[in-house]
């Protein structure tokens, strides 16, 4: 049972994933008083792109420009055979959770290079800014997975799954809460892109069905760090924990779509000061998980 409702949470974090961004278009329409599009918008122009060729630039790199996409989607839906979505089954190994951080790290490396593979400058200058970003931030996620294992005494994904009540790790969630917003890619950690200066940055020459997977890919692994952070405090019954998880997938896309609303941007030294900073916070939480808090 635990491959079957490995594959079926991974079919629900695809379909459901595109309405979640649905939603979160129409929260912060209405909190800048606008209609907005409904909450199937997402996946109709998903659809759209689907429908449509992709176009390679002629100067690109061709083989490692057209991969980057399909890498990027694949590594963070194997991702979730690791992590419970609607259903409480996952696959199982030691060390899981380093598997899983690979495979996220994976999906940002990809698009990464198929922006600098691309031979447009401007989606070069988008790739260095991922990556200067990707760095800082993988600094803070280092010092909070450490704090976690070593609260949990182990590297498998289940034993956080929910987490203890002890100080180490009540930081450690609140800080994975605010780097999941922060490798979601939003207003205003969302300087890769930067559609004001340099037009969707790594994304600007990908057209087709190739963009089309960048973006189910962006959509995807924001659902999985939701679901992640869920994950650290659902409790109960396969009822009780999948009414909670769906209630809590709601209340996290409104709370980050209304925290985005009311943001400017920032440059890309401000996101990874900001980083640096909170890389300070995930010593002071490992220190306290070394000690036993």
């Amino acid at each position: 049972m635990s491959l079957v409702g490995s594959a079926i949470n991974v079919i629900f974090a695809v379909i459901t994933a595109p309405f979640l961004d649905g939603l979160e278009r129409k929260v912060k329409a209405k909190l800048q008083t606008r209609q907005g599009p409904p909450l199937t918008q997402t996946w109709l122009d998903l659809i759209k792109l689907f429908k449509r060729p992709s176009v390679k630039p002629s100067n690109s790199i061709g083989w490692l420009f057209q991969a980057g996409p399909s890498i990027a989607l694949a590594s963070i839906l194997t991702a979730f055979f690791f992590v419970p979505t609607i259903l409480p089954d996952s696959m199982k190994f030691w060390g899981d959770m380093i598997a899983f951080l690979y495979l996220t790290t994976l999906g940002t490396v990809a698009v990464a290079l198929g922006g600098f593979s691309s031979g447009s400058p401007y989606a070069q200058i988008g790739s260095h800014r991922e990556v200067s970003v990707f760095m800082a931030e993988e600094l803070s996620l280092a010092f909070v997975v450490a704090a976690l294992a070593v609260s949990v005494k182990g590297f498998t994904l289940s034993n956080l799954f929910p987490l203890p009540i002890k100080a180490s790790t009540v930081v450690g969630a609140l800080l994975f809460g605010v780097l999941t917003y922060v490798a979601g890619a939003r207003i205003p950690f969302d300087v890769a892109e930067a559609e004001t200066e340099i037009v969707e940055g790594p994304l600007i020459e990908y057209s087709g069905k190739q963009l089309a997977l960048l973006k189910l890919s962006t959509y995807t692994k924001r659902f999985l760090l939701f679901t992640v952070f869920l994950n650290f405090f659902i409790r109960g019954d396969v009822i009780v924990r999948g009414l909670s998880y769906v209630i809590g997938l709601v209340i996290l896309s409104v709370v980050y779509s209304a925290v985005e609303a009311s943001c400017g941007r920032f440059r890309t030294r401000d996101a990874v000061r900001f980083l640096k900073r909170l890389s300070i916070f995930g010593a002071v939480c490992w220190l306290l998980a070394v000690v036993g808090w």
